[in-house]
């Protein structure tokens, strides 16, 4: 009976039709090849500086998660394209690896993104609001990794080539770069601006990179039917995991698990922020061995009734908690982007893939403690939206 309840409750929720919507506009967005653009305008602006390939990496992940949402994914396609060119000029392996592993993680803090959509459906709360939240985290975490680049190249100068001369020019690669640009412009402006709902913003985004694929000549009836069968098959396997969470939810509710923990919690008289901390180090290290979707299902049923009633705002919740889970795969020894670097570059021992992160780990780290101090970082775009 509550299987059928609350899947039927689920599916008649008009926001579920955003993540099939998004994942659409995905996969047509790989398939028109929109990650080779955004990689040559990052590199087109930011390779006459030193390490150029290494900004222009991190900053194409991020760019790529505004269309892809994944970090595996992200990290996997941009490894593809940026580890031959780095290997090619000379950079140090632990450097270039570290690199990607790192940007990989922005895949899913940058929206739209299907884990944010996932702590959406699963909380009930606001899809649109949500990522409004976590943009202005995503550039600080972008930024905060050019300069873990800046400091690990300026003590370390012979990990990356110099600034080169035969870049191509900044106006072609934007060009070449625009319909991506104007595409999530048009779904995050549309949504920041009231123009559409969450659903019809999901829904203009696919048309749209369904049409750019089009446009290109990069579709064929084959790819086509490719894209619809990925499509079906992830949204299937994210509907399963939410339907057994919403199982699991309601039977972990009806055993008081959560008022349980929470009394337990109040018990032991510590601050709100030590409690928080206490779970940050736990879902760091889900994150080193689970995927974000994975960790997200188990948990957030039970831990989140409890930090809304230790006073935090659950969407600040909910990108912290995010940004701690993409942490987590980049952490040794069991980080998944780890792992998939690792079988992209074979040649190169996991040991100096481990070290090439630990820049962008301490990154995070700073990214964490801003976020917790200020977290009007997370909660003051939602505030202006209209």
């Amino acid at each position: 009976n509550v299987f059928a309840t609350d899947a039927m409750e689920f599916l008649m929720n008009p926001q579920v039709a955003t993540l099939p919507l998004f994942l659409m506009m995905g996969s047509f967005a790989v398939a028109a090849g929109i990650s080779t653009d955004i990689y040559r305008l990052a590199y087109a602006i930011l390779g006459r500086i030193r390490g150029g390939l290494a900004y222009a990496t991190v900053a194409g992940c991020a760019g790529f998660g505004a269309v892809s949402g994944s970090s595996v994914a992200t990290a996997a396609t941009f490894g593809r394209i940026a580890l031959p060119e780095m290997e090619k000029r000379g950079y140090a392996p632990s450097f270039a690896t570290g690199s990607v592993a790192a940007g990989g993680t922005l895949g899913a803090l940058v929206p739209p993104s299907g884990a944010i959509i996932l702590f959406a459906l699963l909380t009930e709360e606001s899809i649109a609001t949500l990522f409004m939240a976590a943009i202005v985290p995503a550039l600080l975490a972008l930024l905060l990794y050019f300069a873990a680049i800046t400091v690990v190249v300026r003590m370390n100068p012979q990990i990356a080539t110099p600034a080169e001369t035969d870049i191509e020019p900044i106006l072609p690669a934007l060009i070449r770069a625009l319909p991506v640009i104007v595409l999530f412009t048009l779904v995050i402006g549309g949504l920041y601006g009231g123009i559409f709902t969450v659903t019809e913003s999901a829904a203009v985004g696919a048309v749209g990179a369904f049409l750019l694929a089009l446009s290109r000549g990069k579709l064929n009836p084959a790819r086509f039917l490719s894209v619809m069968s990925e499509t079906t098959a992830t949204t299937a396997l994210i509907y399963g995991l939410i339907f057994g969470a919403l199982i699991f939810s309601f039977f972990v509710n009806l055993g008081g698990a959560p008022d349980f923990v929470a009394r337990w919690i109040g018990d032991l008289d510590m601050s709100p922020i030590v409690i928080l901390l206490f779970f940050i180090l736990f879902y760091l290290a889900l994150g080193a061995i689970m995927d974000s979707f994975a960790v997200m299902v188990i948990t957030v049923p039970v831990v989140t009734p409890i930090i809304v009633g230790l006073g935090f705002d659950i969407y600040f919740w909910g990108v912290l908690m995010l940004i701690i889970v993409e942490l987590g795969l980049i952490t040794p020894p069991f980080g998944i982007n780890l792992f998939v670097i690792k079988s992209l570059q074979p040649k190169v021992p996991l040991g100096q893939i481990m070290r090439g992160v630990l820049p962008f780990i301490a990154a995070d780290v700073v990214k964490i403690a801003l976020i917790i101090a200020f977290p009007a970082i997370v909660l003051w775009l939602p505030s202006t939206m209209r």
